[in-house]
């Protein structure tokens, strides 16, 4: 019981509206400096999304100081890896993307993460398939969604142009 309360002491709670929205503003800024190239049909999608990102991003960062919620980040190791984890899978996929290309990356990076998200079968025969399924549908639907509808060029990947 004493090293419980003692534990409880010495855990921090921050401001989670202010780094939210700090960390949501300076991720909308790096999008913003690296889509300045897209054309301008493919451009009007992260714009709109930028744009959204922004005001919630002022709009949280108000609440901050108005009605702050403190929060005690990773309360348990299990939670720690789980965030660090998925982060590392996300980090995977983003340096894959140039050099595979959109298509190879996004169908391993959904079903790494599908998996990775699954209940404590994430294993079986049943759920692997489940993951491939959902990723090759979902996968196939935005690269045709943004690809030939929208417009948008998706990375190709250095590893296949043949160079």
């Amino acid at each position: 019981m004493k090293d419980n309360l003692a534990e409880k002491r010495t855990k921090v709670r921050l401001n989670g509206d202010l780094i939210t929205s700090i960390s949501t503003a300076v991720l909308a800024l790096i999008v913003f400096s690296v889509t300045r190239d897209l054309s301008r049909l493919g451009v009007v999608f992260v714009n709109y999304v930028l744009v959204m990102m922004a005001v919630l991003s002022l709009v949280v960062f108000i609440k901050a100081f108005i009605k702050p919620e403190r929060v005690i980040f990773f309360e348990s190791v299990i939670e720690r890896n789980n965030v660090l984890a998925g982060t590392s899978i996300l980090l995977l996929y983003l340096i894959f993307l140039p050099f595979a290309g959109f298509l190879p990356s996004s169908y391993i990076f959904y079903f790494a993460f599908n998996t990775y998200l699954a209940d404590e079968h994430r294993f079986s025969k049943r759920n692997l398939f489940q993951s491939m399924l959902i990723s090759i549908i979902v996968v196939t639907a935005f690269y045709f969604i943004f690809g030939n509808l929208l417009g948008v060029p998706l990375p190709e990947g250095s590893w296949f142009d043949g160079e």
